[in-house]
């Protein structure tokens, strides 16, 4: 089993950032019922206000290293990829860690 972690830290003031971490959950949080290997997906913000901290973290776990690998270039990930994320993240940093 492989955890995927995806912190993220989104553009604009307060309200901007909690609409970006729901567009973040609407977009991803699916994936998790139409790419095969993904066991859970988990989109969350950041709750306690501090402006330096990272505003969003996704976790999922992965059946193998090759269903992260599929999941990373799945058509519905890279999709999301290229709209939400590029729209609302500034940065993210990412670590995969074997369960």
């Amino acid at each position: 089993m492989i955890r995927h972690i995806v912190l993220f830290r989104l553009h604009g003031d307060a309200t901007e950032r909690a609409d970006g971490v729901e567009r973040l959950r609407a977009a991803l949080e699916p994936l998790a019922d139409t790419v095969p290997g993904v066991r859970s997906l988990r989109v969350d913000g950041d709750g306690s206000g501090v402006d330096w901290h990272w505003h969003a973290s996704l976790v999922s776990e992965h059946e193998s290293w090759e269903a992260l690998a599929a999941y990373q270039v799945h058509p519905a990930h890279v999709a999301v990829l290229g709209t939400v994320i590029a729209e609302v993240a500034a940065e993210k940093a990412v670590v995969d860690l074997t369960l």
